[in-house]
């Protein structure tokens, strides 16, 4: 699964980051793998082509946008332009949060402490991740641990078919 967190709702700060977060489990491996991508101060546009650029390299099963507030036209827009790019079966999901940041992100504890997610190696962003979970919750950023839990939250609910049909091969990653 990919997911975006265009940190561009209400609570945005300027300078915050835009996250990206890509989760998968190898056939046959139980933890979950994260790489992360995060930038700050891009535009929409921006937002749109590292999206695609991502979702080319990684080639995941779906693709979460986090849809709080006006950020659906973010979603739309990455649909749009993947219809033009000829980019065949992509799978766009909203990702709304209904509760409090900081809960959410809190139950990221229990699976990392038991070391079901491992962060890439040698990636800044999944350097920066961690950085901020550490950090979290009295670090300036948060932005990181918002979409990984987003993007596992997604990753569940369509694994459990609570999204769509379909999915239940959805955290095997090829090779």
């Amino acid at each position: 699964v990919l997911a975006l967190d265009p940190s561009k709702g209400k609570e945005a700060k300027h300078g915050d980051y835009a996250a990206f977060v890509f989760l998968g489990r190898s056939s046959g491996d139980k933890r979950l793998y994260v790489d992360a991508w995060m930038r700050k101060d891009l535009t929409v546009a921006d937002l749109c082509a590292e999206g695609l650029r991502l979702y080319r390299e990684k080639n995941p099963d779906a693709f979460g946008v986090e849809i709080n507030q006006f950020q659906h036209l973010v979603k739309h827009e990455i649909e749009r332009l993947a219809a033009e790019a000829g980019l065949p079966g992509i799978r766009t999901y909203g990702i709304h949060n209904h509760e409090n940041k900081e809960f959410r992100i809190r139950r990221l504890t229990a699976p990392l402490s038991r070391g079901e997610i491992r962060f890439k190696a040698n990636s800044p962003g999944a350097a920066l991740l961690v950085q901020q979970l550490q950090e979290f919750p009295v670090g300036e950023f948060d932005d990181g641990p918002d979409c990984l839990e987003g993007c596992l939250r997604l990753a569940v609910e369509l694994h459990h078919g609570q999204q769509h049909e379909g999915a239940e091969n959805l955290l095997v990653m090829a090779g």
